[in-house]
């Protein structure tokens, strides 16, 4: 599956930036593989030192050439993009351009009402010269970005979740258009996302499928119910659910409690996944 390289502009441990690429990641379809690329390693750039083959450049180097798109998120730091992602992208523009061709999704935060707006387009500009390809529409800036999370580090309010998802399904579309990806002979059902579910419905709103898992404490949550109706059943959308939850376990470190049939079932399949199953009390 194509991976989706996420990077955060901020090199600090609880970073705003870091929380919203953890969800933007979790809102990514399951046929895009979400990946973080740290920039905290990097040196700063300087082209003396090409001939050194410095580690930590060539690694990032390589890590941009094995993502289809990115995900940029930036504070604003004195009305413009951070230093560290500065010299990321001057890092990967050299010996020759990383970045080109790929798709992207600018998203920038602030304490302030303004939303990293600077920051912002300072790094679309950035992107214009490096041949990347932005997303438009939706443009997303995030004010008071310090009130957004719950003491887990969730956003929990639906108004913001509903435009961040936007703004991927965005992002999605011009990545399948730039690449000229095939469509497929049977469309996913598009899945959204609430705290503590995944969920479709049709156009009168009622559940066309869904699967609620609930927070037991101590870094775990248990699958409680999982549901497709009988009209879509067979097109493996089960799996799709479940795939979205595991993704999300697996983004906030978490381990799974399969208390419904159908969630315990999968996990006793797909040994793939044992690791994220929690351990019998």
């Amino acid at each position: 599956m194509p991976k989706i390289g996420l990077i955060s502009g901020s090199l600090r441990k609880a970073a705003y930036s870091k929380k919203i690429a953890n969800l933007l990641a979790n809102l990514l379809p399951n046929d895009l593989t979400p990946v973080f690329i740290p920039i905290d390693k990097l040196p700063l750039y300087n082209a003396d030192l090409e001939d050194q083959q410095v580690a930590a450049w060539d690694d990032f180097r390589r890590q941009l050439d094995e993502v289809a798109g990115l995900i940029f998120v930036t504070p604003e730091y004195n009305r413009s993009m951070t230093g560290a992602l500065k010299n990321a992208l001057d890092v990967g523009s050299k010996p020759r351009n990383h970045w080109k061709y790929k798709t992207a999704l600018v998203v920038s935060s602030s304490p302030e009402a303004t939303g990293g707006f600077g920051a912002n387009h300072h790094l679309r500009q950035v992107l214009v010269t490096l041949n990347v390809n932005p997303v438009q529409r939706p443009e997303v800036y995030l004010g008071h970005v310090n009130h957004l999370f719950n003491d887990q580090d969730l956003v929990t309010n639906p108004d913001v979740i509903a435009f961040l998802q936007s703004a991927v399904t965005a992002f999605v579309s011009l990545h399948a258009r730039l690449a000229a990806v095939p469509t497929r002979p049977t469309p996913t059902l598009k899945l959204n996302f609430q705290p503590g579910r995944f969920y479709a419905n049709d156009d009168t709103g009622s559940t066309l499928a869904n699967i609620i898992f609930e927070d037991r404490q101590n870094h775990r949550i248990a699958i409680t119910e999982t549901f497709v109706d009988e009209r879509l059943r067979g097109q493996g959308i089960a799996k799709q659910l479940m795939l979205r939850v595991i993704r999300f376990a697996q983004i906030y470190h978490l381990t799974i409690i399969p208390e419904c049939t159908y969630a315990d079932a999968f996990l006793e399949k797909h040994l793939e996944y044992a690791s994220l199953v929690a351990p019998n009390d």
